[in-house]
């Protein structure tokens, strides 16, 4: 094995102090710190956010080398070491202090390219409108889909853009994926999926867009559009699997605890103190204060 690190960093001042800092301990640890990708490292080291993270990954076209991030972003749901914890992470490479985790890589076949996601491949409207599609999976019809558009995606990525649009949260260790409707149009006439379905590793998923929607869909690969006059895409997940290095095995439900449900006490606090503040001359429940109390 050899001892040259490949950094990866987002440009924010603050990261780029980071990553002299960083810089400077692997160097006096023994380590030779590549600023660009070198296929003979061992590790890629990503030093920003979650965007830093996705983008690294595409940057070294989704390579074997193990990954891990030093979080100086906002959220860093990928990113497992904190600026403080800079010492201890380097202390655990020398020592071998870490495990290998695999994350599943989704790939998509279109217009004979293929593509591939490590979050989520998102399939909508790039001027507002919704958009109608018809969907199969493993090759059996399943509905003709309606409404803002249809997200596929990976366990990993089930707490980003999915998460948003009401998907479920799937462990990063779980052998599959899922696709989850965005503002589904239910009605008599359209009757889409209201919720997310999970799928096997070994399914496959097709969209087929109908025509009076072609000219203002695109398809979305981790936040990066493509536009093709071939619209019809298959997702299914790819043999290629994305390395992370783990040194805290309790570090996704950490990640949930600390990082995802404040979001959710967010949440509370915002629509209980709307309808606190909208009603409060109606005699509102003093059941309802209690809660809000208690949240803010």
């Amino acid at each position: 094995m050899t001892n040259i690190i490949n950094i990866f960093k987002n440009k924010s001042k603050y990261t780029n102090s980071i990553f002299h800092k960083v810089r400077k301990i692997l160097q006096d640890n023994g380590y030779e710190v590549s600023n660009y990708y070198n296929k003979n490292a061992f590790l890629n080291l990503v030093i920003g956010g979650d965007g830093a993270f996705l983008n690294a990954v595409h940057l070294s076209n989704f390579s074997s080398i193990p990954f891990i991030g030093i979080n100086t972003g906002h959220l860093g749901f990928y990113q497992e070491i904190e600026v403080n914890m800079l010492e201890e992470f380097v202390k655990d490479l020398k020592n071998g202090n870490y495990k290998i985790e695999e994350l599943t890589v989704l790939e998509s076949e279109v217009n004979r390219k293929t593509l591939n996601a490590i979050n989520e491949v998102v399939v909508k409207s790039k001027k507002n409108q919704i958009i109608r599609v018809k969907v199969f999976i493993d090759g059996n019809f399943i509905e003709s889909y309606s409404g803002d558009g249809l997200i596929i995606s990976t366990p990993h990525g089930s707490t980003a853009y999915n998460l948003s649009a009401n998907g479920a949260i799937l462990h990063q260790s779980l052998n599959g994926f899922q696709l989850t409707p965005i503002a589904p149009v239910y009605s008599n006439l359209n009757k889409s999926l209201k919720c997310p379905v999970v799928l096997p590793n070994d399914a496959s998923i097709e969209i087929s867009v109908s025509r009076r929607d072609n000219y203002h869909t695109v398809f979305i690969f981790d936040g990066r559009e493509f536009f093709t006059k071939d619209f019809k895409i298959k997702i299914s997940v790819s043999p290629k699997k994305i390395n992370k290095l783990i040194l805290n095995k309790n570090h996704y439900w950490a990640n949930i605890k600390n990082k995802l449900m404040w979001l959710l006490k967010g949440y509370c606090i915002k629509y209980i103190s709307y309808y606190i503040f909208s009603y409060r001359r109606s005699n509102f429940s003093p059941c309802a204060l209690a809660i809000f109390n208690y949240y803010w």
